[in-house]
């Protein structure tokens, strides 16, 4: 009787009108980005001085040197390294799925995931730099006494730009893929298809992967939109003369002369078209492939070289895996380095470089702290609130449950499906013009933007399969609905909770151009000091530097898996007994 009263009550609360003023406080900074730097692309920005409209900004853009190029290098590096990470996390979940192996991947996965890119940037760039750690160990076979002249890192192909983008957004994927193939029948479909002749992999091929795609189209957007307009990553790694687009957008906002801010908005304004032509040009090539290959899929043949693609997946993941310990292996060692000349081995080991650097990281370091604290804290409230939004709505209607699902699902994506170079200049623009810049919660509210969709993404699948009939007991035996909520389904999605508190924290570290256009340079955090040293070249503080912030979500995460176990019981600790 109660929990009736209380579903009459909740319907005429109208959930539909908390969820519309809670979408719309989440999509207000984003729209009003998107118009107001559309608005200043043509000559309106009145914070600066221009008052009137023109196309002088885009007569001007369409006439920079090596427009051209700057916007092939970015469309390819992101088709490229899209397509590498999507084989890449099929491969692996086609081989370890169902294995004793899946449970080692998804081990894996949180610390992949943690990992600020640019921290990863910054390791890799030590294990693949002319002086660093493969060129040490091939010197110590081919007696090198100098580096090779070679161009590993920032070439203009942007290949070590693809490589950094793949080991990045190849656990991530693996993730939405996981999250999505526990929805198809699988092991059912593997065995059919192993009755009929079929070798694992064609059957994983022909009979999954079709299914599988269209569930993970968004989550493949995403990564192709990152890839398209990535800046912090691009700046340590990526190609200089030619910049990819959004590097060179950046460029222009930081120009002395205020004209080049027009060219910017400008600029970002053609990112965005960029975008929408790249997810335009690969849902045609997707729509093209499914038409051409349609016979193969049904033409009867069961696969010859089947062993063959699998071992070279499980090759791939390892190679993968090689290159994020080596990476963080190389951080570890700079952050301890005094001396290290070519081609030796062993460097010369010191502290001065922590020395050095922590007196002036303590700032930084309480700034990331708070605004991750802050923005993790707030998007994981929000997500709650809407996913229980939905599970009622769902309860008073299932087919107005699973719309609305969808439609919540698809608006947090929007912040991810738009470059972050095009709305958050426009933000800018905004902030400035209001005064309201260099304020941490400003930054701490841009960054919610961002943590918020992950959050609620890494909720929702706990959250659909939760049991109603565990609420149904709590509510007969408690006769409360707050309190079966508070002890009884935050009971059993605790750890579910953790680890999106973690994500969270991870998301709000790797930051860099929400923190670098709200703050006005004010605010500063690990990351923005981290990116701000690839200018100076120091290596050693480059390493402590990424070394932390590749520590602080590492922490989270052992906090986290901890918190998701353990508990406090008179006065001692003990295992939660959901755990």
């Amino acid at each position: 009787m109660i929990f009736l009263r209380l579903k009459c009550f909740c319907s005429k609360l109208s959930f539909s009108v908390i969820f519309t003023i809670l979408v719309a406080l989440f999509l207000l900074p984003v729209m009003a980005g998107v118009v107001s730097v559309s608005l200043s692309a043509f000559n309106y920005i009145p914070a600066l001085g221009f008052n009137s409209l023109s196309l002088d900004a885009w007569k001007t853009l369409l006439g920079t040197p090596a427009l051209a190029e700057m916007l092939l290098l970015s469309h390819w590096t992101s088709v490229l390294s899209t397509l590498l990470s999507l084989v890449l996390a099929f491969s692996v979940i086609s081989f370890a799925w169902d294995t004793p192996l899946w449970h080692n991947v998804q081990r894996w996965l949180s610390p992949l995931m943690a990992v600020p890119h640019v921290a990863l940037a910054f390791g890799i760039m030590f294990v693949l730099m002319p002086s660093g750690l493969l060129a040490r160990l091939v010197a110590a076979f081919a007696g090198w006494s100098f580096p090779p002249e070679w161009q590993t890192i920032q070439d203009p192909y942007g290949i070590s730009l693809v490589l950094i983008l793949v080991i990045k957004e190849t656990p991530f994927l693996i993730f939405m893929m996981a999250a999505a193939v526990v929805q198809l029948p699988v092991t059912e479909t593997l065995r059919l298809g192993g009755t009929l002749g079929y070798q694992p992999g064609v059957i994983w091929l022909k009979l999954i992967w079709p299914r599988l795609y269209p569930m993970i189209r968004l989550p493949v957007y995403t990564v192709l939109t990152f890839s398209v307009s990535v800046v912090d990553i691009a700046l340590v790694i990526g190609p200089a003369n030619p910049p990819t687009f959004a590097v060179q957008i950046l460029q222009w906002i930081y120009d002395p002369d205020l004209t080049k801010s027009l060219l910017a908005a400008s600029g970002s304004v053609l990112l965005l078209l960029l975008v929408v032509s790249v997810i335009g040009s690969f849902y045609l090539v997707e729509w093209g492939m499914g038409r051409l290959l349609r016979n193969w899929l049904i033409n009867g043949h069961r696969g010859r070289f089947s062993g063959l693609w699998l071992l070279f997946s499980r090759k791939a993941w390892q190679i993968l895996l090689m290159l994020f310990l080596a990476g963080g292996s190389a951080l570890i060692i700079w952050s301890f380095v005094w001396r290290w000349r070519f081609p030796s081995l062993w460097p010369d080991w010191s502290l001065r470089s922590w020395e050095r650097a922590w007196d002036d990281m303590g700032e930084p370091m309480v700034n990331s702290l708070l605004i991750g604290v802050t923005a993790t804290l707030a998007a994981n409230i929000i997500s709650v609130i809407l996913l229980e939004l939905n599970d009622i709505q769902r309860q008073n209607s299932e087919s107005a449950g699973k719309w609305l699902a969808l439609l919540t699902s698809g608006v947090m994506y929007i912040p991810l499906l738009l470059p972050q170079m095009t709305f958050l200049f426009g933000v800018q623009l905004l902030l400035l013009q209001w005064g309201a810049e260099g304020h941490w919660l400003t930054v701490t509210a841009l960054h919610l933007l961002f943590v918020l969709p992950y959050c609620f993404l890494s909720l929702s699948g706990p959250w659909q399969h939760y049991d109603r009939r565990h609420s149904l007991q709590g509510l007969l035996l408690s006769r409360s609905w707050l309190k079966t909520f508070l002890t009884v389904k935050l009971g059993v999605l605790w750890r579910p909770i953790m680890a999106s508190l973690a994500l969270g924290f991870a998301v709000s570290i790797a930051q860099y151009l929400p923190t670098l256009f709200a703050s006005a340079g004010r605010v500063e955090t690990i990351t923005t000091e981290a990116v701000s040293l690839v200018s100076g070249g120091n290596r050693r503080l480059i390493g402590v530097y990424g070394l932390v912030q590749m520590l602080l979500p590492f922490i989270a995460y052992a906090m986290a898996f901890f918190l998701g176990y353990w508990t406090i019981r008179n006065g001692r600790f003990a295992r939660r007994l959901n755990a």
